[in-house]
């Protein structure tokens, strides 16, 4: 009997992959023109002739070597990971931030994170940027209310690429973990950064900053991808 891994390799000798990768593609089409002379012989074929006849499945070496380049080539554009976490993730980040810019632009009263925010407009609200009077709507309240939507998008992307539980709610809450990343080098560098940076800081503190920009927000996130999982689970259930 032929070793059928020398055989496939030099076939394949300008395949051109990574290592591990190109080894494992030759395994696993040596396996099958493998099984494939093992069941001609069985049939009573002479070996000269089984060999030639699983060979015969492989027409065209060439165009099987370009094609499993390409299939393996935009496996590794996009991975499991990337489709099912890393991708939902850049779509809420990006929908948070053009949320809270684009309400920032619509003359709306600036909140703690408005797109104008004095000194005495931070102090006018409390932590969460929520406080009876006249600008209890303001620009960042409304981008709290929006942030559900966003945080069951990303449960959405990932759950459909075929997420786990775990892919889809690090998908829904990662726009407040990249907050917090954000916060903590502000925090880390304030002093360095110039006084304006600790003039924003000021009026709430630093427990104050991670609430409004971490915690609240990923809380609502949290909750738009909890309320998509129920809803899910809930249609599940009914279809079944």
């Amino acid at each position: 009997m032929p070793d059928w891994e020398k055989v496939v390799r030099e076939q394949l000798a300008g395949l051109n992959l990574g290592h591990e990768e190109e080894d494992e593609v030759i395994a696993e089409l040596a396996g099958h023109l493998e099984e494939t002379y093992e069941v001609l012989r069985r049939d009573g074929l002479p070996e000269r002739e089984a060999v030639r006849r699983a060979l015969s499945q492989v027409s065209n070496w060439s165009d099987l070597q370009r094609e499993i380049y390409c299939a393996r080539a935009k496996e590794n554009v996009m991975n499991p990971r990337t489709s099912r976490v890393w991708l939902p993730s850049l779509v809420t980040l990006t929908a948070s931030f053009i949320a809270l810019v684009a309400f920032g632009h619509l003359g709306l009263p600036p909140g703690p994170l408005g797109s104008r925010p004095h000194y005495e407009e931070w102090s006018s609200h409390l932590i969460t940027g929520i406080k009876t009077g006249r600008d209890t709507m303001n620009e960042y309240t409304v981008w709290l209310m929006v942030l559900p939507l966003v945080g069951a998008l990303g449960a959405w992307l990932s759950r459909r690429a075929g997420g786990t539980l775990r892919d889809v709610v690090i998908s829904g809450v990662f726009p407040a973990v990249a907050w917090l990343t954000i916060v903590l080098i502000v925090l880390s560098f304030a002093a360095s950064l110039g006084p304006g940076v600790e003039t924003l800081i000021l009026p709430v503190g630093p427990v104050g900053l991670i609430a409004m920009l971490v915690l609240v927000p990923g809380a609502c996130l949290l909750l738009g991808v909890l309320v998509y999982h129920a809803a899910v689970k809930r249609w599940t259930r009914s279809v079944a």
